[in-house]
């Protein structure tokens, strides 16, 4: 089984690599949210075969129904796709974190990265954490060569032990074949689900400026501020909630017991997307 097909590129000028996947580590969705936000209306150059690295069980096609009659299945896919925001080529990895042959695409993907000449890799991740939500999220990098950092770029530091998502499998691949790499993790607040804007434009900030370009994102932001108001007025209305939210402020780095009847990443986002569906409260 040929685990990717290859399509013919345009002319390619010492693109950026990049991964966005939806899976683990993209906590609320927030780092695949960017990845895609970037990739839309792209052209796909490689696109895996779902066959080959999904088990449907648990990354399992979407069927949508209208009026009774189903109207279209979707498949989890893996794709690198090709965009060139202010005419820089950028080479982005959407799609689902795959199940299967993690060994595989990792040779995959480095034999593709030098195929490309790539210059170097941005990965995007976002992590839950004892932060309260607001309009600026912080982000950390992690880098393996600190050229690539820019002013205000601030390091994770720490010595941690965590499970690997595929991206950071697959950057490590991306390493082994000599091309430098830098990761911007969001850190989001802990208890909110998907979507959560604010992450997704603190991710999107710090690619614009690791590309030196600019992305209008004047929608996603006023979708942000939205959302905080609302997060603001759903937390107001229970007082154990927001006495808890209010500690979190230097707790992180700390173990933080969340309270059992404290609204969960669910209730709010339910919440949120009502309220997003339906402003106006009719």
């Amino acid at each position: 089984m040929t685990l990717y097909s290859l399509h013919t590129p345009p002319p390619l000028d010492s693109p950026v690599l990049m991964f966005g996947l939806a899976g683990w580590g993209d906590a609320a969705s927030a780092a695949s949210d960017a990845a895609d936000w970037i990739a839309e209306d792209g052209q796909p150059i490689v696109t895996f075969d779902p066959d080959a690295i999904f088990d449907y069980r648990s990354n399992r096609p979407i069927l949508r129904f209208s009026s009774g009659e189903s109207q279209s299945l979707t498949w989890p896919r893996m794709e690198i796709v090709h965009v060139r925001p202010s005419g820089r080529d950028l080479l982005i990895m959407v799609g689902n974190e795959p199940d299967y042959a993690w060994s595989a695409i990792s040779d995959a993907i480095g034999d593709l990265a030098q195929h490309f000449d790539v210059s170097y890799l941005i990965t995007l991740g976002a992590v839950p954490t004892p932060v309260r939500h607001g309009e600026d999220t912080a982000v950390f990098c992690t880098t393996s060569d600190p050229r690539l950092l820019l002013p205000g770029d601030e390091m994770l530091m720490d010595e941690i032990v965590v499970p690997a998502s595929a991206g950071t499998v697959f950057r490590s691949a991306v390493e082994d074949v000599g091309i430098e790499a830098i990761g911007y993790w969001a850190q989001v607040p802990q208890y909110v689900g998907r979507p959560y804007h604010p992450a997704v434009i603190g991710l999107l900030r710090r690619v614009a400026a690791q590309l030196r370009t600019e992305f209008d994102i004047s929608e996603i932001d006023e979708e942000s501020r939205v959302q905080i108001e609302r997060l603001d007025e759903i937390v107001s209305q229970r007082s154990d909630a927001a006495e808890f939210i209010d500690g979190l402020e230097g707790r992180i780095g700390t173990t933080s017991r969340i309270p059992d009847d404290l609204p969960t990443a669910d209730e709010i986002a339910d919440e949120v997307l009502k309220f997003l569906e339906n402003p106006e409260g009719n």
